[in-house]
């Protein structure tokens, strides 16, 4: 089921991928929060929107897809419910009536009444989650479990990890996979990072799963959630699988030989000086800088409570 749209707002430029996709930058006024948020839009026999980014930036979002000249979706499709990827769900859903919203079945119940949702991203995220905005109910007729996907051209995969509530998506040579394979960021230079998004509670057996699950699928472009798209698909999907195994080794030795007083800023540097996808850290402004290290405290934290949770290696 499509809807339409006719009303106009001021226009903002999207990324022009390839003549059926479109990248959505969903920049914020908060500091360092340039070149990360993005949502997708695909244009082929029929219009998805995949995320939507957060409720701040509903309004350039709308923005982009007036300049795209969509007044008609067939489906947003959710890859998870943290609030940078669905927190504008709610006002989407009201601009776009009547148009299902797919999302993974664990995900329904806290899109219903995000009121759980909104506290626990409060607690974790703090000052980023109030900028980022509060998540707006959604109406149960409007969500569909993903794994019932009822179009032939897009293939959901489950791909729990980053989230337990995660999904991907393949449309076309396509994938659209959130964060399942990371945060990513390109330069001008052709320097590349590459971050895990792994916060508490982890559980690397299942994200690697999930990314094999990927792997198999062999796609030809992977389209991030953070950020951008790479044509080397498969490449970079072995690429982020060693990385999390690398994290494994080098947070563990860090726990079992630490006698200091903060272990996560201690496995943040060494990773700073020992993973090579990090080295882009550097070509960050401070405030991105900045905005990354809070995210790879998070991202340590997940690793920490995952290998907590396994016990100390055999000597």
């Amino acid at each position: 089921m499509a809807t339409t749209r006719e009303d106009n707002r001021e226009e903002i430029d999207p990324i022009t991928v390839s003549q059926d996709l479109f990248l959505i930058p969903l920049d914020l006024t908060l500091p360092g929060f340039t070149t990360f948020l993005n949502a997708w839009l695909y244009k082929g026999a029929r219009t998805f929107l995949i995320d939507v980014g957060p409720s701040a930036s509903v309004p350039r979002l709308l923005a982009s897809l007036d300049s795209l000249h969509v007044t008609r979706l067939d489906a947003i499709l959710l890859t998870h419910i943290h609030l940078d990827h669905a927190g504008g769900i709610g006002e989407m859903a009201a601009a776009f009536p009547d148009i299902p919203i797919l999302c993974h079945t664990a995900g329904i119940p806290h899109l219903i009444d995000p009121s759980r949702l909104w506290q626990g991203s409060l607690k974790t995220l703090g000052e980023v989650a109030t900028a980022y905005g509060s998540i707006q109910p959604v109406s149960p007729d409007r969500l569909v479990d993903a794994s019932h996907c009822p179009w032939k051209e897009v293939t959901p995969i489950i791909t729990p990890g980053h989230s337990p509530h995660h999904v991907s998506y393949q449309i076309a040579p396509y994938l659209f996979m959130g964060e399942t394979g990371g945060v990513h960021i390109s330069f001008p230079s052709g320097q590349e990072y590459l971050r895990p998004a792994t916060p508490p509670t982890f559980f690397l057996e299942i994200a690697i799963e999930s990314i094999d699950a990927l792997i198999a699928l062999k796609p030809e472009a992977i389209c991030y959630g953070h950020f951008g798209i790479s044509l080397k698909g498969v490449e970079m999907l072995h690429t982020h699988r060693q990385q999390l195994l690398h994290w494994e080794s080098v947070i563990a030795d860090e726990i079992n030989g630490f006698r200091g007083t903060d272990v996560v800023a201690a496995c943040m540097e060494r990773l700073l000086l020992e993973d090579p996808l990090l080295a882009g850290f550097y070509h960050l402004d401070e405030t991105q800088r900045e905005r990354e290290r809070n995210f790879l405290k998070n991202s340590i934290k997940g690793f920490e409570g995952y290998l907590q949770q396994k016990g100390p290696t055999p000597a």
